[in-house]
């Protein structure tokens, strides 16, 4: 319920302004106004107090190239970056305390796409840990050209302190497909195979399968829905499977340059797992873009 209440004020924080076009000239003024007309030379704008202002298109200030590097340097210049935190806690009766943090880049060209995902949860309860785990990610798809086709390696490291494995690497490749691809719109299926390899009370080997749908959607300017899910059959049992999904839904805070809500669902499923095979997680992250 704290999550759905906080998710709504910042709906209401998020809404796109009517004046949404903002203008930057060469002298660091900022006109914030409605297009009503452009030329090859000029633009014509419509400003709430000021009225219909010419501004000259050599007047503005020249486009910042998309993801520069950090700090000034060509360190992950241009892919897209990201941060995100949540936490929460009570006291009292109780004493509980939750975090989690992640960390998402990505980039693509006419040749790759590539997306590195990593996060950490942590929970406890009356002082004593319920939740400690972390995983990082990294896919990297290879694009042929003009071609709904694409071939991928993936890579994933675990770390759950409360599962029987414990620590758990993974690797697999296969080939890709874009089922449909919109403006706003793109649904892919993946197939392929792999292993696992895990660490701890149950450690091993496994030849693994791959089957997975990756989705988004754009619905409007600001917003995203993103899910995908991965179905991992064991190639020497197939009664036994993991699967993972994920689903999450992000929108800017158009007040706060950079920043946007990112609510979300994590889903692990391990049939071969000792106890509770489903492991579920639910987050609220305000994310910041760098």
């Amino acid at each position: 319920m704290r999550i759905l209440w906080v998710a709504s004020l910042l709906f209401i924080f998020a809404a796109p302004s009517v004046w949404a076009d903002v203008f930057e000239l060469a002298n660091g003024d900022k006109i914030d106004a409605k297009v009503v007309k452009e030329t090859d030379k000029t633009i014509v704008v419509d400003h709430p107090q000021l009225g219909k202002i010419v501004i000259q298109r050599d007047a503005l200030k020249p486009p910042t190239p998309p993801n520069p590097g950090l700090f000034g340097t060509k360190i992950l210049a241009g892919w897209n970056r990201n941060f995100g935190a949540g936490f929460s806690g009570s006291s009292g009766n109780s004493s509980d305390a939750s975090f989690n943090a992640a960390l998402a880049l990505g980039r693509e060209t006419d040749r790759y796409r590539a997306a590195f995902n990593t996060s950490y949860f942590f929970a406890s309860q009356q002082g004593a840990q319920t939740t400690n785990e972390f995983f990082a990610n990294y896919q990297h798809d290879f694009l042929f050209e003009e071609s709904p086709f694409y071939a991928f390696v993936q890579t994933r490291y675990q770390y759950d302190a409360f599962q029987a494995w414990e620590n758990r690497i993974s690797g697999s490749g296969g080939l890709g497909y874009t089922i449909l691809a919109r403006k706003n719109f793109n649904l892919r299926g993946e197939l392929g195979a792999g292993f696992s390899h895990s660490w701890g009370t149950e450690p091993g080997w496994k030849p693994e399968g791959v089957v997975g749908l990756v989705f988004d959607w754009t619905p409007m300017e600001g917003q995203k829905l993103t899910a995908d899910i991965t179905y991992y059959p064991d190639f020497e049992n197939f009664s036994e499977f993991r699967i993972l999904a994920n689903a999450a839904y992000t929108v800017a805070i158009t007040q706060l340059d950079g920043l946007s809500l990112k609510v979300g669902v994590k889903e692990e499923y391990d049939s071969d797992q000792p106890g509770k095979n489903n492991n579920l997680k639910y987050f609220g992250n305000l994310v910041y873009e760098f």
